[in-house]
Parts: C-alpha cells; structure tokens; sequence
C-alpha cells in the first residue's frame, strides 16, 4: 500500500497544480476534447455502425409471422462485425465516419469544454463535498444539453449513413454524399428535420455527459488518493474504463429510441412514418418486440463506449501534457 508520505505528497502536488501553475485558455479543452474524440471514434466506429444496425435490426418485428422468431441479418457483435466486413469492405465497416467526425468534435468539444469552464466559473473541485460531486453532474447535464443541440444534425448524419447498406433495417436513406445529405434534409424537411430526435437525443447526451465528466473525475481523484501514484496513464485508464460501464447504462435506452426516432422516413405531414415521439417509440417496440427490444445493442454500445471512452480520455490526457508543456 502507499505511505502516508506518499499520499500527503500527491494532495499537495496536486493542490499547488490547481492552484499555482497557469490554466489553458478557455477554448482550448473545447480543442483537445474534440481531437482526442475524433481519433478515438476512427478506432472505435465500426463496433459503432454495429450498434446502429443491431438496434434497428426487427424494428417493430416486420415481417415477422405470429408467435414466430423473425430471422435477423446480424446474430451479434462479432457475427455483424464478420458480415459488413465481408460483404462492404472497410468502408462499410467505417460507413458515417466524415459525419461522426463533426459530431465528435461538436459534441465532445462542447461536453469537455463547457464542463470546464462551469468547473472554472463556480470554483467547484472534485471530492470537496457531496454537495459538490451533485453540482459536477449538474454541470455535466447543462453542458451536454449544450452539446446535443450543437451537434444533433450530426448524430442525424451519421445514424442514417451508418443505417444505409443494413441487410434488414426497415428504412434506409440514400445519399451521394455528406454535403448532398446535409441539402437534401434541409430542402425536403426543412429546418425542423436537422433536429428531429431531439427530445431523447438531449437526455441522452446530458445522461452521459453528467455521468461521465463527474464519474470520471471522481474515480481519477479517489483513485490518486489510493495508490499515490498522480495522474498516471494507469490512472487514466482505470478511471475511463469503470466510467464507460455507467455511461452505458446511463444512456441505452435514450441512445436505442434516438437511433429509430433519426432513421425513421417521413409520414404523412412531414410526422415520423412509423413513431410519433420517444414515448411513442418505446411503447411501440415493448408491444411489438418486447422490453428486450429496446435493450438491443446494449453490449455492442458497451463495446464501443468502452474503448472510446478509454481512448478519448488517455488521449486527452496526453493532449493536454503536451498543450501545457508547448503553449503554457
């Protein structure tokens, strides 16, 4: 175990780092944030276009005969993985990676960087009380309420490419092009249908983002205060691993309906051809496929958002070692 010598070293490191040394600029976590997300997510997109097509794989059982078991194109994680590489190639396995990017550095540039800044703001330290860890996931929800509405057309964006090519998703969208798609919306929805999704997509990002900045900085703090070993890339790593596991329980069921809600086709009067709403959504897949059907893709989501969140916050972490050395 540590010395007592080891861990009052560590506090006080890590008291006179927080207190002595110059911070970043205000926009430079919004940087560093959404460059560690973008390289992460080049890592991590193909378990991603997985867990879209898992959760739209039997949407509301079509087709399916009464009390029989509808065939599926994709009978897990590593069976999807095997089919698209086999039958799309790596593009496949990357399809929605250019609109993955902009909703990386939008999104994440957003959560890290306006968590940051209210962090800054209000004074707030991690581990200070337990009033203080609430306002930490406060603050997480507000700048990731922040974020959805920046970056929610891209979510659109990258949910209906990585849809495209499915072997059995209901509905598919078509387009050349991330440019023509971005057109296409606006002139056949209008400004209405970059933002459609938005009412679960909001709560999803905020669950996860209030989940994940406050988790995060309290496992890495109670962490360093075990072992005395600082701010070490073990540090990192164990503190974004554990921090995965409860961003994806935080955020499934809100990610599954926002994945249906995005893909959907248009109905008559411009309304969802198939769900109304997220309630809607919900209710619908229970009566048709059962509760287990909005837990579709759970483990492929955990798959994904568990390295990405180790990738995205170990790279941040360097990032940001490097940003202080160069430009401080």
């Amino acid at each position: 175990g540590s010395t007592p010598e080891a861990v009052a070293a560590t506090k006080a490191a890590m008291a006179a780092a927080s207190s002595g040394a110059p911070q970043r600029g205000k926009g430079a976590e919004f940087i560093l944030a959404g460059t560690s997300a973008c390289c992460a997510i080049t890592l991590t997109n193909p378990v991603d276009v997985v867990k879209t097509r898992l959760q739209l794989q039997g949407e509301l059982a079509a087709g399916a005969a009464a009390n029989a078991k509808p065939s599926v194109a994709y009978r897990g994680v590593g069976h999807a993985l095997y089919r698209i590489g086999a039958s799309e190639g790596l593009r496949g396995l990357q399809r929605g990676l250019c609109a993955a990017y902009l909703l990386q550095f939008s999104n994440v540039g957003c959560r890290f960087g306006g968590y940051d800044y209210l962090k800054r703001a209000l004074g707030v330290k991690v581990g200070d009380s337990a009033s203080g860890q609430l306002t930490l996931v406060a603050m997480g929800a507000a700048s990731g309420t922040l974020a959805a509405v920046v970056s929610n057309p891209f979510f659109l964006l990258k949910t209906r490419f990585q849809a495209a090519g499915s072997e059995d998703a209901r509905h598919q969208h078509k387009y050349a092009s991330l440019r023509r798609a971005f057109l296409d919306i606006g002139r056949q929805e209008g400004f209405r249908g970059y933002y459609r999704g938005i009412s679960v997509f909001a709560p999803r990002v905020a669950a996860a983002s209030a989940v994940q900045l406050s988790t995060y900085d309290a496992i890495k703090e109670y962490w360093m205060r075990w072992t005395g070993t600082g701010s070490s890339f073990t540090t990192h790593f164990a503190a974004s691993l554990l921090t995965g596991v409860a961003v994806t329980l935080a955020m499934q069921p809100f990610d599954f309906t926002a994945v249906r809600l995005m893909n959907q086709g248009r109905g008559e009067g411009g309304v969802g051809a198939f769900y109304t709403g997220p309630w809607d959504c919900i209710s619908k897949t229970v009566e048709a496929e059962g509760v287990r059907g909005v837990f579709k893709g759970t483990l492929a989501n955990y798959l994904r958002f568990g390295p990405y969140c180790v990738f995205t916050f170990v790279i941040l972490e360097q990032l940001r070692a490097q940003w202080d050395r160069w430009l401080l």
